[in-house]
């Protein structure tokens, strides 16, 4: 869990505002391999790094990617799941998704920096395209979301917290920064409309980290762009049995799936679906 010891105080929890606020202070760190990046917070992308390079199912997911598939992340955040598979896979084409304007600075700096040949894309990823109203959590942004859902995010963040050594003060100070937010106008394209215009052919991996959106981005593939790609891994949310939707979607378009749960999110609703053509 992010230490928040050092931020100081911030403005009422249910405090919104729009994209004129001024920019949110990024701060250089470095991963444990040596690579320097750009943060909105480094304790956060220390976490998400974490998961990214340790867990089972992100191993899987790039362990025979071949240059000539791309990989395609959708919810990029600042890049870090783009950093790693393009190391795993160099001279993979990189596509890298991200709407949230802050978040997506930090992106353009990393991929610039690590993966100079990926395309980063301002835009959320969904069934249609159009625009619409992304919540973002500036001290928390990897948690910024197209679906608010208070009682989802409410058990997830509450599930982190005790799965992970933070004292009460931390926890307390945790919830109520999780609860700034402002919102933002972006726009919204879909996976097929990109891979046309992008002349993509193949898709080794299509990763997915969206906040509850992930139905959308995968009903946003069109019938003959399916085969093209080869794995997908998607951060999904369980609500109202949405696993079983993704997997069974999935299933019916050729993949042999598997659901796990990362240590972090054990006792909350969010799952790693991963899914390919070759197991």
């Amino acid at each position: 869990m992010v230490d928040y010891s050092a931020v100081p105080d911030h403005p009422a929890a249910d405090e919104t505002q729009d994209e004129t606020r001024d920019e949110v202070p990024v701060e250089r760190c470095t991963l444990p391999d040596g690579r320097e990046i750009l943060a909105v917070d480094a304790e956060e992308a220390q976490t998400i790094w974490d998961e990214i390079s340790q867990s089972p199912a992100y191993l899987r997911s790039v362990s025979d990617l071949t240059p000539d598939e791309a990989i395609v992340d959708v919810g990029a955040h600042i890049g870090l799941a783009s950093i790693h598979c393009a190391a795993v896979s160099p001279g993979s084409p990189v596509l890298a998704f991200e709407p949230a304007r802050t978040t997506f600075g930090c992106l353009e700096v990393n991929l610039a920096a690590h993966v100079p040949d990926a395309v980063a894309i301002r835009k959320a990823v969904g069934s249609e395209r159009g625009s619409a109203e992304l919540t973002y959590r500036p001290y928390i942004p990897s948690s910024s979301t197209l679906y608010l859902d208070p009682e989802d995010e409410s058990r997830n963040l509450e599930a982190s917290l005790s799965n992970v050594p933070v004292d009460e003060h931390l926890k307390d100070l945790t919830r109520r920064i999780f609860d700034v937010t402002w919102t933002e106008t972006v726009e919204v394209t879909t996976l097929s409309t990109e891979l046309r215009e992008r002349a993509v052919e193949r898709i080794g991996l299509l990763k997915i980290d969206v906040e509850r959106a992930e139905l959308d981005v995968l009903r946003g593939v069109a019938d003959d762009d399916w085969p093209r790609i080869r794995r997908v891994l998607a951060e999904v949310h369980d609500i109202d049995g949405r696993v079983g939707s993704v997997v069974t979607l999935l299933a019916s378009r050729g993949f042999s799936v598997n659901v796990s749960q990362w240590w972090l999110f054990q006792g909350g609703s969010v799952y790693l679906v991963l899914a390919s053509r070759d197991d």
